[in-house]
This record gives C-alpha cells, structure tokens and sequence, in this order.
C-alpha cells in the first residue's frame, strides 16, 4: 500500500437507520478525515494531490496578507483562518511565537498544547483554523499557520485581546461611585459598556448584592432597558417609589466578564444636607476636602506672628 495514499471502504448508518456503502478516500499524513469521492480534490487542491495525479501545483495560501491583526472580545472564541489549497503530503501546524521561543499548539487534526480551549477545526474545503475558547487576557500575542514546504509557508495573526470599558452614569451621564436619593424619589442608572469588537454578543444584568434584577423581581416597580449597538452597549435601570432598603450596591455585569458597581443611599427628606452632598461630583468632593485640609495646615502659620 502507498505510503501517499489510502483507500477505505467503510460502512455507515444514514440518519434513517439503514446501512448504506460508501467509498470514502483517505489521504495520508492527514488521514483524520475521509471524503467521499467528489470532495477529495478539494481537500487536497486539485487532481494533482489525489492518488494518481500528476499535477504539480504548489501549496499556498488563499489570503491576501500574511500577516494580519487580529481582535477578539475578553471571554469570547477566537477563530484564527488559515486557508490552504494545494496541499499534497505537507502537514499544517500552529505555533505560538513569544520572542525567540516557540510553542507547538497543533498539527493536522492533533492538539499538543495542554489547555484543551485550544483546538483546530477544520472547515472544508480550505480552512484550517485554531480555536481559542473563553479567550483570556494571557493568549494576546502572535500565532503562526505553517505548511511543511521547505521552506515553510507562513502566516502570522498578532491577536489582540479587547477588555470591555465599562462605567455607571446617572441620569445626566455623570460618572458615578456613590449616589443619594430621596425616600420616594426614582433611582436612575445607565450602564455604558465601550472598547468591545461586537456589542450585541455581550450579557448585560443588573444586581442589587447578590440580587439580580429584572422584570420579575420581587420587590415590583423595576424595569431594567438594554439597548446593544456596534462597539457600545448601554442598559438603563430605574427603581421606582425609592425606600431604605433600596440602599446597598448596584452592580453592572457583563456576564463571564467583568463588572462595576455604585454605592446608592435612600434617605430621608429630613436629611437634604445629604442629599444636596451626594448630588455633587467626585471631584468637586475631594477639591472640598483638599480646600479644608489645607486651611488646617496654613491657618495657624498665616496667623503665627497675631499671637
């Protein structure tokens, strides 16, 4: 038998349960995956690559650059193309290239890398792509798609890992850390998520602790707005008839990913000092303190010589 090629015969189960023959081709060292017999030249590029042909067609990529950036969303698959026609006996492999070092993640159809989010999935007739799933912050970097030609052929993706900016503002787009409300009044919080590839992948909830809130929620008068578009995602949430035990944290999750929170205090109208504080901005806050502190200090030096 050919060290090039093989021929299989193999019996399957069509999706009715009946036996049915076909004769699929196999073709080494990529023997993972059989064709019937109309698909093989596709898979190994052209008449030349198949048992018997004589052609002498070259392997080569079917992209225009070969080296490319490449962003993908915190948490998110990555798939990295690598689109080869051609291929005869050369096998195809992804490496992963920090500085001079070089880690083996696959070739053909077998995983080497120790992480099993890594993995190659082939798409007939051309592609071979690497799979990265639940993409962390630690797989930013350069892979390389390599055919066995001498030399090799290579093609680099730089990929570049996309971390959601995220922020609560209040009703007039003020960023927020901590809020009051009047007893009665309505709570009003915008979530704004920016910096991702693909908005309308992302999952965005609203917790009060370890409350979510939604429509539903047993405390009534909560609607929650999620709006999703291009690289932004905003959600709104108001919490009617504001009471004490609305005060706590808030917090905006992106599911999987990431989340912020404000601190939210409902207090009387007894108390408008409070309020009439905590309407103010962060930094008109600490300029406030910073002013009282200082006066502390450079007070009693001013008036040194009036004792």
């Amino acid at each position: 038998m050919s060290s090039e090629s093989r021929w299989l015969s193999s019996s399957f189960e069509d999706i009715r349960g009946s036996p049915m023959l076909h004769t699929l081709k196999c073709y080494l060292p990529l023997s993972t995956v059989c064709f019937e017999d109309e698909e093989v030249k596709d898979y190994v590029g052209g008449s030349g690559g198949g048992p018997g042909g004589g052609g002498q067609d070259q392997p080569r990529f079917l992209h225009d650059e070969l080296t490319v950036n490449v962003s993908v969303q915190l948490g998110s698959t990555a798939h990295l193309h690598c689109r080869i026609t051609g291929l005869r006996d050369q096998s195809v492999s992804w490496h992963r290239r920090k500085g001079d070092d070089i880690q083996l993640i696959t070739v053909g159809f077998h995983t080497y890398h120790n992480d099993d989010r890594f993995s190659l999935t082939y798409e007939h007739p051309h592609d071979w792509r690497l799979r990265i799933r639940y993409v962390q912050n630690r797989d930013e970097g350069a892979y390389e798609c390599q055919v066995s030609t001498h030399p090799p052929l290579i093609r680099t993706i730089h990929l570049h890992v996309v971390v959601p900016a995220i922020q609560i503002l209040d009703d007039r787009g003020v960023v927020l850390r901590e809020k009051f409300y009047r007893t009665g009044s309505t709570i009003q919080l915008q979530c704004k998520v920016a910096d991702v590839p693909t908005a309308t992948s992302l999952q965005l909830a609203w917790y009060h602790g370890n409350q979510r809130l939604n429509y539903d929620a047993r405390r009534g008068g909560v609607s929650v707005k999620t709006e999703l578009r291009g690289s932004v995602a905003r959600s709104w949430l108001l919490v009617n008839n504001a009471r004490k035990e609305d005060s706590g944290t808030y917090y905006c999750n992106i599911t999987e990913l990431t989340s912020t929170g404000v601190n939210i205090h409902v207090v009387p109208d007894k108390y408008p000092a409070a309020i009439q504080q905590g309407s103010r901005s962060a930094p008109w806050r600490l300029m406030t303190v910073a002013t009282t502190v200082l006066s502390v200090l450079v007070f009693p030096l001013v008036c040194w010589p009036c004792r």
